[in-house]
């Protein structure tokens, strides 16, 4: 009877840990997407409205029934600040083992590197809402441009908060295939259609850090087609779509099967033929 009932504690104390450390790992999401960047007329010499919006109200109630906690951000909301603001957050909340996915739907263009640290000469940047084309000398010097430096900083922080047995997911739904760098000397943007990826976040493989996968929409001098929904008429970002179709059926944490079926849908895709999706992984 004692080996029984000890037996039983056993079981009930090995039950109780086990769910503690199920419970331990946390699934978080950050969804930023500008639609309306303030050109309802069109003009060229600023940036068009796109479909980014779209691409989180689509995928926000997909991550949350996958048990993520989701922090959405759009259009005005994500000015510079706000996209900075959040990514502190999240790394602030973040914890040891948790699965964490960011995802970047926007404008992109190359940016001139000022520190020396770019063989190209290019920085890459995101364009919040509140970023301009062009530079403007004492009007806009770029720095609302989130440049591909500062990302590195907040991801870095993100995977050691999350530790080894964390992992992060990096998505960049973005175009920046329009040729036009952003400069202040006047130097010309001229993109390497050899690059066979895009290689543009210089994270290292640590024990001390999460792995981080990056999925991109495109190579960055190729266009980056939006997609329409034959059932609802709306638009999104292709990169966007087929992510949100793959999460019908597969779950996001450490098996990365569906990005397979990520890449797999947009090759499928005739009108996205001459797009291809770089996926680089960091372990």
């Amino acid at each position: 009877m004692r080996n029984l009932i000890k037996t039983f504690i056993i079981a009930v104390l090995v039950g109780i840990i086990g769910g503690q450390t199920a419970q331990a790992e946390t699934k978080r999401a950050l969804l930023i997407g500008i639609s309306d960047y303030g050109n309802a007329m069109e003009d060229p010499n600023k940036w068009a409205n796109i479909s980014g919006a779209n691409d989180v109200a689509l995928l926000s109630p997909l991550f949350n029934e996958q048990g993520f906690k989701v922090m959405s951000i759009v259009d005005a909301q994500a000015t510079h600040t706000g996209i900075t603001a959040a990514l502190k957050k999240l790394a602030k909340d973040s914890k040891k083992g948790d699965v964490v996915y960011i995802h970047f739907s926007m404008h992109g263009q190359p940016f001139e590197d000022l520190n020396g640290d770019e063989e190209d000469g290019w920085d890459e940047a995101l364009i919040p809402v509140d970023a301009q084309m062009t530079y403007s000398e004492g009007v806009y010097d770029g720095k609302n441009h989130l440049l591909d430096d500062e990302l590195e900083v907040y991801f870095n922080d993100i995977r050691s908060k999350i530790g080894y047995e964390g992992k992060l997911y990096v998505v960049l739904d973005v175009d920046n295939s329009d040729g036009n760098g952003f400069s202040s000397t006047d130097k010309q943007y001229t993109p390497d259609k050899t690059e066979s990826a895009n290689n543009y976040f210089k994270l290292s493989p640590s024990k001390e850090l999460s792995p981080v996968t990056f999925i991109e929409a495109c190579l960055s001098w190729q266009p980056n087609k939006e997609v329409r929904d034959v059932n609802t008429n709306i638009w999104y970002g292709s990169l966007s779509y087929y992510i949100a179709q793959a999460l019908k059926n597969h779950q996001i944490g450490n098996s990365e099967a569906w990005i397979e079926v990520v890449k797999t849908s947009i090759a499928n895709n005739r009108r996205l033929c001459k797009q291809n999706v770089v996926v680089e992984k960091i372990d």
